[in-house]
């Protein structure tokens, strides 16, 4: 297993990053590492080879070779090539419901929260799965519950589906507005260090963290898609300035602490049975930080 992680991570650095950037992700998962029961810790930290998260936090990113990740949706499109390659997007309607699945009537709709569901299925069984493929799952689980949280993760049918795929006015230059969700609206006022953001976000107290990962990966799409709507108001050539990142500061760090609070949440009822029975309670909360 050594190996294989060796290997991957080799290739990971000769390759280009996409949704939250680097920071972002491993914030994302600092905060959840942070919010592990001891036992998921462990179980997690055992199946990872003595990776945390946080090192494989953009592995989707990175490296995305068919060969290590491939996958049959049961839908072949007429681009054959989208049933080997996992989605970071997802869609809804227009009053923010998610689309379930990946089929709408012979459309293909990318939508990473359906990964997310059926590989929180898989490692139910993590025990007895292949260790290679058990390795991948929580890896891509910790980085597409980022995505879902990326305000330009999201495609709103119909109405905007774009996911800021164009250019817009940043600092007197053109950059593509998807960019600027994945990197420069956590960098431009929070230059600091991954643990220094994940402190800054990281604010919310037990019952506020019992509200925040109610319900299961399609209802935070649904919260998400809803916080995230008002930026889809941007156009191409729109100027980005000061006051708008100002303006959306706080959605930026609340959909971070959100997608760390509930990637823990999951991660802990996936790998922590007494964790799951006791469920998303301030007191079940409560034992994680006291342990």
């Amino acid at each position: 297993m050594k190996r294989i992680i060796a290997i991957i991570f080799a290739a990971a650095l000769t390759l280009p990053a996409f949704g939250w950037s680097r920071i972002g992700h491993a914030t994302v998962a600092k905060i959840a590492e942070d919010h592990l029961t001891p036992r998921a810790k462990a179980a997690i930290r055992e199946y990872l080879d003595g990776s945390t998260l946080m090192e494989w936090a953009s592995y989707a990113d990175d490296f995305k070779d068919k060969k290590i990740t491939p996958f049959d949706k049961g839908f072949d499109p007429i681009d054959s090539d989208r049933i080997d390659s996992y989605p970071h997007t997802f869609e809804v309607n227009m009053q923010f419901e998610p689309f379930h699945g990946w089929n709408d009537n012979g459309r293909y709709v990318k939508n990473c929260v359906e990964t997310i569901t059926r590989f929180g299925e898989d490692l139910k069984n993590a025990k007895t799965m292949d260790e290679k493929q058990r390795w991948l799952e929580i890896v891509l689980i910790t980085h597409f519950v980022g995505d879902m949280h990326c305000p330009d993760h999201i495609r709103y049918n119909p109405e905007e589906m774009t996911i800021g795929y164009f250019d817009v006015i940043y600092n007197g230059a053109p950059l593509r507005y998807h960019t600027f969700w994945d990197n420069e609206c956590i960098v431009n006022k929070m230059p600091f260090s991954i643990t220094d953001i994940a402190a800054i976000v990281d604010i919310c107290d037990d019952k506020e963290i019992a509200e925040i990962v109610k319900g299961e990966p399609y209802d935070w799409a649904y919260s998400s898609a809803k916080a995230s709507w008002p930026i889809h108001s941007v156009k191409p050539g729109d100027k980005i300035t000061g006051k708008f990142i100002l303006k959306y500061l706080p959605l930026t760090k609340s959909q971070l602490r959100n997608a760390g609070y509930r990637l823990a949440h999951y991660l802990n009822q996936i790998f922590d049975p007494a964790y799951a029975r006791r469920g998303a309670t301030p007191k079940a909360l409560t034992c994680v930080k006291a342990q």
